[in-house]
């Protein structure tokens, strides 16, 4: 990736939005890129940090991995998102693993280098702490539903916050036809594939989404908005009920 387009991603980030021209050139300049293949390990849990690091392209999910060898994704990042923050500040080792989920194009910002534009740039510091409120506001938001929301419930709001660019799991733009296996749905919704298959079967027969060539056409968002927000039958088996209504 050329300069110009390097620069035009960085301009994106909350870290890096408030910085003068010249010296996010210089940042861009200075910037050390690495490029991993599909399922590429970026670190593993307990590495020690290489800094910031920056999505240039492609798409990187954290995980957390249980001793049976399940995993949970944590959070996906697209291009002009950052992950690995955490370790860069309490200078821990990382607390998960990071894969690239498609080829991607990976920028580290050391931390010295970091923490010296921080000092420097107190509107840069105060736009950090904002986007840290954000991410721990979507932890809770992910944390609930997996206590207290059935398996369709958190597909269907995964979808309809794909669908709208909420960035509560998945920071990255907008799309109503997201391309996931259902091997990946389950890891992000906390389930196991065949969880995950009923729950799609029974929002396409509902008519909220049509399922086609690996990608899932969002057909009723609104509709989504309904499932999503079930928390009353939590403990209901699965294609028992729906809001307002029993499910075909």
């Amino acid at each position: 990736m050329d300069l110009s387009a390097t620069l035009e991603v960085l301009r994106q980030i909350p870290y890096f939005r408030s910085l003068a021209a010249l010296e996010l050139r210089s940042l861009a300049t200075d910037l050390r890129t690495r490029r991993y293949q599909a399922d590429d390990v970026i670190f593993r849990k307990g590495d020690p940090s290489e800094g910031l690091c920056v999505v240039i392209s492609g798409r990187v999910r954290t995980i957390t991995t249980s001793p049976e060898g399940r995993e949970q994704v944590l959070k996906v990042f697209g291009p002009g998102r950052t992950f690995a923050d955490i370790a860069v500040f309490d200078d821990e080792p990382q607390p998960a693993d990071a894969i690239a989920v498609i080829d991607s194009l990976i920028a580290f910002v050391p931390r010295a280098t970091l923490l010296d534009l921080l000092r420097r740039h107190p509107d840069m510091a105060i736009d950090v702490i904002r986007l840290f409120a954000s991410r721990l506001r979507a932890y809770k938001q992910v944390v609930e539903d997996l206590s207290l929301r059935p398996v369709i419930a958190r597909v269907a709001r995964l979808l309809a916050d794909r669908a709208r660019g909420t960035e509560t799991l998945v920071e990255e733009s907008a799309t109503a036809s997201p391309r996931y296996t259902q091997d990946e749905l389950a890891a992000m919704v906390g389930s196991v594939r065949e969880v995950v298959q009923r729950a799609l079967k029974t929002l396409e027969h509902a008519g909220l989404v049509e399922m086609a060539r690996g990608r899932i056409q969002i057909i009723d968002l609104e509709a989504l908005d309904g499932w999503a927000a079930s928390m009353s039958n939590a403990l209901a088996p699965l294609g028992e009920q729906q809001p307002g209504a029993r499910i075909p």
